[in-house]
């Protein structure tokens, strides 16, 4: 029921249908002569969207299209979306959202999706936060966006990839579009050229650190509490010396979880999992080198350890298993400036003598491979072409079917492309990027490259959270939505099938990791009080949006 008519109704995204209203509408709310007078389905209004987003030549044109969908009408959007999957999430999100990202400065228009908190109003966090909402939140999305995809601090540019992340909830999971937040905090920024450019339209002024990074951080987590009780909070983009120290700091406090930790060490993880069991062997069995010792990358090698752990291993057996490599080479104990999560992964220096050193004294990433022998190897280092052809070469040497992971984004910045790596390795490693790459044709057939796509995670897991009211979100969570996206991976069941699902299944791989989050929750009794395990599929079911017109009816006198 609304009270809007004429222009202020064709101007609310959520209520707007346009050419879809039908004549008693349109004489009901005043939009005679607002509109062309033809009737139209939302099929007929997805086929018209269709014909001019083909028309656009540039991602970043079709980028601007799409969003003129978002800003006017959310059913259309999202159904359009629905549709054409595979050629949009792409533009919405990762790869085209990081150049949309870096070009802020100049293409910001207002009003935008989303909501700006930033230094200078500590102290009214919780008033500003109220100005966004004009109903029930069940998901805030926020970054600080100091590490955004491999293009680092974009400052408050940053809003688009959780607007990105919105719609892929929406997209794969259902969430109701109408009942989430993004949210970009401005603590300032540390790039030069934004603090430069008289076009910037965030706070001119460095980044908020220690103390004061943790007190703001801390009043918006209670702005969010108080306003938006029970709601999800996912973090997104936040920097290496701030990720984990929130994710630890909240997780108890509301529930909560890190895209960039636990979302991208869920998926590969997921990848690593589904290529052993194509290939007929157990995660016990591999060597495992991580490359880029940053968010991700510990995240990884974090998520991994569990595994090794929850399948038998002890501790000490489980890191034994795993190498972590930074810029700097190997991280050994004793390093200087390692984070937390660096400094767990650090080796012992008296296991090192066989290892070459460089010219720095360093043990770096060749030398690793070569005296290790990987059976994994995982990048997430933002170090275009890490994974030389010698590199490859060496690992396939020891090892018949090599896992290699390139995961860097944007594509300019992954390790290795797959046409290489599978050149270099005679076709028998398995391969799955960060990016998307196009099939690679060999003699013996055309081969997928699956994208480690963090859609294949986060949406069913924030998904479940709001659906049953979780009130954590635990690693048991996580470890059994994985564990259902890992069934979903053709290499499963044919190692050299890709080693991801297609994102045309990425609202069925959702449902499944809804699915299994949700069960999770409830056996670690974390649901609203009273849900049994009878009951999640019904609440799941309930609790999804789908992207179809719903009869208005007026409340106006």
């Amino acid at each position: 029921m609304t009270s809007k008519r004429g222009l202020d109704l064709l101007r609310d995204p959520a209520l707007n249908q346009g050419t879809a209203f039908a004549a008693p509408q349109r004489l009901a709310f005043g939009l005679e002569g607002l509109l062309p007078p033809q009737v139209e389905s939302l099929d007929l209004q997805v086929q018209r969207s269709w014909a001019a987003f083909c028309q656009l030549e540039g991602p970043l044109e079709r980028y601007a299209f799409v969003e003129g969908l978002r800003r006017s009408n959310l059913v259309l959007f999202h159904r359009f979306l629905s549709d054409h999957l595979e050629a949009v999430l792409p533009i919405v999100y990762t790869p085209t959202v990081g150049a949309v990202i870096q070009d802020f400065s100049r293409s910001y228009r207002t009003p935008i999706e989303g909501l700006f908190i930033s230094a200078d109003q500590r102290g009214r966090l919780r008033q500003v936060l109220r100005n966004g909402i004009n109903g029930p939140i069940d998901l805030v999305l926020v970054t600080d966006s100091e590490g955004i995809l491999g293009i680092g601090d974009q400052g408050v540019g940053g809003i688009h990839i959780c607007q990105g992340k919105l719609a892929v909830y929406t997209l794969c999971a259902g969430l109701n579009p109408e009942r989430v937040l993004a949210v970009a905090l401005d603590v300032g920024t540390n790039r030069p050229s934004l603090l430069a450019d008289p076009l910037y339209p965030g706070l001119h002024q460095r980044r908020l650190a220690g103390a004061d990074y943790l007190g703001f951080v801390d009043e918006f987590v209670e702005a969010v509490q108080l306003e938006c009780p029970g709601a999800c909070l996912h973090w997104e983009d936040f920097g290496t010396s701030h990720a984990r120290q929130l994710l630890e700091r909240y997780r108890e406090q509301l529930p909560s979880f890190n895209d960039d930790i636990q979302g991208t060490s869920g998926v590969v993880s997921a990848a690593v999992l589904a290529a052993c069991q194509g290939l007929g062997q157990t995660l016990a069995e591999q060597r495992i080198v991580v490359f880029g010792a940053g968010t991700a990358g510990c995240g990884i090698a974090e998520g991994l350890l569990r595994l090794l752990q929850k399948g038998g291993l002890s501790h000490g057996q489980a890191c034994e298993r795993i190498w972590a490599v930074d810029r700097e080479g190997l991280l050994v104990q004793g390093m200087a400036g390692l984070n937390p999560g660096a400094a767990a992964l650090a080796r012992d220096p008296q296991e090192l003598d066989n290892f070459c050193r460089n010219l720095e004294g360093q043990i770096d990433l060749a030398a690793v491979v070569a005296q290790v022998h990987p059976t994994v190897l995982i990048g997430t280092s933002t170090v275009a072409g890490a994974f030389s052809r010698e590199l490859v070469e060496e690992m396939a040497r020891h090892c018949v079917h090599p896992v290699i992971l390139p995961l860097s984004n944007p594509t300019s910045l992954a390790e290795a492309v797959p046409a290489d790596l599978l050149a270099w390795t005679g076709g028998r490693a398995l391969v799955a990027t960060g990016s998307p790459f196009a099939p690679v044709e060999l003699p013996g057939g055309r081969r997928v490259i699956g994208q480690c796509n963090n859609c294949f995670l986060f949406p069913g897991l924030g998904f479940a959270t709001v659906a049953l009211g979780l009130r954590a979100i635990s690693d048991g969570m996580i470890d059994a939505g994985l564990q259902a996206l890992a069934e979903w991976i053709p290499a499963s069941r044919n190692p050299m099938a890709a080693l991801m699902p297609a994102l045309g299944d990425g609202a069925a791989v959702a449902a499944a990791v809804a699915q299994a989050v949700a069960s999770a929750g409830v056996r670690e009794g974390l649901a609203r009080e009273g849900i049994s395990q009878e009951q999640v599929p019904l609440l799941l079911q309930q609790a999804r949006w789908l992207p179809t017109y719903l009869p208005l009816a007026s409340s106006a006198v």
